[in-house]
């Protein structure tokens, strides 16, 4: 019999403390986040690194970087000066009281804190321990504690090499993709060994290097080149592992996406661009005859494609039911209709009165009862303390002013914000 009672999101009641900052981390937590549960997120006194990070959205109540908006919604701001003894002291006690421990900081860099990983799991045996660094921290041989972002395992798992112009050169995707399926990743092996604490009773350490949570972004490729030899090509470019025409083309307002990646596919193309002998021509008929004349073909394809809006080429291929589909500039993204009309858009408040347009959590695609938000910076640290730690008021006065939260220098916090907004990197 179904109950009348309030649903509940799938993660309620989960306690995890985050730890973290640019993507892999945050954006993890923030699927969690999502998914109810309750996630804290410790930030040094000044802020995660992403406060201060261009471009900054500046009014009367505040200020918010859209970097940070982007991965932090839903989450309780908590400021902890982990290096003063009662800053650290109530990080312990944070994660002794939580679930889940997420972290993307160096090993080194915690080690220092006292918060190593393996000495975290080891101490609280119900914990979950999740570590994302850029190369794991067991059995990575001469590779541990180097420095790692998406684009280095991008490049390592060959998927930037997969990557080319026409040229030849390998190409950098343009964001960071990298992180992001470290992000999934990590969030799938939460949620698996949440399910084995409910079973066992017992926690997990999660070991995870950026450079294998892209491995399954290349697995076709992998396998293709175990048992393919090199077909000759006279193009240089990446558009010919799927087929071909396969890629971005211009039109005339822009450009467009085609994936020709079946033999029949060519032939309904040939009927859309008006040339229909081409699709039975013996010399472009099978992907492996166009794939040694791959130059003629996007010579063939771009006359046609730049001759027409993208409107227009999207409507002819659809007659003909070919894949395609304008390429959208971010601008277009937040206000497309589709999008939209499929709740994959959400607005999120900003915090300082503004909304964000933001992607949906494609996990869990139910939208919130209540409008996210983004934190302040410490807005929940007399919350989080008295209600999780049982702490007083007084107390977490008392706290603030011995320096566990950090020394709240306006100067500081000024420069911070020139900082931000004068050349900071991305």
């Amino acid at each position: 019999m179904q109950s009348n009672l309030p649903r509940q999101p799938p993660l309620a009641g989960v306690k995890v403390v985050e730890l973290a900052h640019l993507i892999a981390g945050p954006y993890c937590c923030q699927m969690l986040a999502d998914e109810g549960a309750t996630v804290v997120k410790i930030e040094p006194p000044g802020g995660e690194l992403t406060r201060h990070r261009q471009p900054v959205r500046s009014t009367e109540q505040g200020d918010v970087t859209a970097y940070y908006a982007s991965l932090n919604r839903s989450k309780q701001s908590v400021v902890l000066d982990l290096k003063h003894p009662e800053g650290a002291e109530i990080m312990q006690r944070l994660i002794e009281g939580a679930d889940v421990f997420v972290t993307n900081m160096r090993v080194s860099a915690l080690e220092r804190l006292g918060l190593h990983p393996i000495e975290l799991h080891k101490r609280f045996p119900r914990l979950i321990v999740a570590c994302i660094s850029g190369f794991g921290m067991e059995n990575s041989g001469e590779s541990a504690g180097r420095a790692g972002l998406a684009i280095v395992a991008e490049a390592l798992s060959g998927a930037t090499g997969l990557t080319k112009d026409q040229s030849g050169n390998p190409v950098w995707c343009g964001f960071a993709l990298g992180d992001i399926t470290a992000s999934v990743s990590a969030h799938a092996a939460i949620l698996l060994a949440l399910r084995d604490k409910d079973r066992y009773g017992v926690g997990k350490l999660i070991d995870l290097g950026l450079v294998e949570c892209m491995l399954p972004m290349i697995s076709v490729a992998m396998g293709r080149a175990q048992v393919q030899e090199q077909l000759v090509s006279d193009f240089e470019g990446s558009n010919s592992f799927h087929g071909i025409p396969y890629g971005a083309f211009p039109a005339s307002d822009g450009a467009v996406s085609i994936g020709v990646n079946r033999d029949d596919f060519w032939g309904r193309f040939c009927i859309a661009m008006g040339r229909p002998e081409l699709g039975c021509d013996p010399r472009y008929a099978t992907y492996s005859e166009r794939l040694k004349r791959q130059k003629e073909v996007h010579a063939i394809t771009e006359e046609f494609t730049r001759s027409h809006t993208r409107a227009q080429i999207t409507q002819k291929l659809i007659d003909v039911d070919v894949p395609v589909a304008p390429i959208l500039s971010m601008d277009e993204v937040v206000k497309d209709k589709y999008l939209l009309d499929r709740g994959a858009l959400w607005s999120v408040e900003d915090g300082v009165g503004g909304v964000f347009t933001l992607p949906a959590n494609t996990a869990w695609f139910e939208k919130p009862d209540n409008t996210p938000r983004i934190p302040r910076l410490g807005e929940h640290n007399e919350s989080v303390l008295t209600g999780q730690l049982g702490l007083t008021v007084d107390q977490v006065a008392r706290l603030k002013s011995d320096g566990a939260f950090g020394v709240q220098n306006p100067d500081v916090k000024k420069a911070a914000r020139f900082k931000a907004t004068d050349g900071a990197s991305s």
